[in-house]
């Protein structure tokens, strides 16, 4: 059974999950949000303009409201830089089941960071919300992503032709997933 928390403030030894707030605007439009190779396997476009940041923080700070809206900022202690983004969502409450998403900067790629904040999801998703699986995909073309998942324990589960829709157009998908029992047995860790 799932117990919503909503997004509460996460931490390991090298970065700080917390909620966005409206001064976030500059750092995510100039970290990520704008660069367009950063959106190529997104939903969404890359923004033109620090306006279009501002209207999607605006909705999120909207949905923290909810208890099962779960999206964080992902911050460098060391420098307290805003890098990405990383969220979780229930794919079926009923089955305990969950899917992970993220987004990290172009600057900031290659260093762990997504793999620390994907492991500190997983750990709150299972030991606090009491998720039974957590899954997630990446388009066949973003090895790197597959990696991330991979680092956290997180199995490859097959591919899924066409199984979204990014900017490129529909995306055939590596699939990975860890279930709680796996999580638990295994006790990965990446150093907090």
């Amino acid at each position: 059974m799932i117990k919503n928390q909503g997004t509460v403030e996460l931490e390991t030894n090298r970065i700080i999950l917390r909620r966005f707030t409206m001064e976030d605007a500059d750092a995510m439009f100039n970290n990520w949000a704008s660069d367009e190779e950063i959106s190529r396997y997104m939903r969404w476009p890359f923004h033109r303009q620090v306006a279009e940041t501002k209207q999607i923080i605006n909705s999120w700070l909207e949905l923290y409201k909810r208890e099962n809206f779960y999206l964080w900022g992902i911050v460098l202690k060391e420098t307290n830089t805003l890098v990405g983004s990383i969220n979780l969502f229930a794919v079926n409450e009923f089955d305990a089941c969950g899917d992970v998403g993220y987004c990290i900067g172009r600057a900031f790629w290659g260093k762990g960071i997504a793999s620390h904040a994907l492991q500190a999801v997983i750990e709150y998703a299972f030991n606090t919300i009491g998720f039974n699986r957590i899954e997630s995909y990446h388009a066949i073309q973003n090895p790197a992503s597959g990696k991330v998942m991979s680092n956290v324990g997180m199995q490859f589960e097959g591919s899924a032709k066409q199984k979204y829709r990014s900017n490129q157009g529909y995306e055939d998908c590596n699939m990975y997933a860890i279930i709680k029992e796996a999580y638990h047995r295994e006790s990965i860790i990446i150093s907090k």
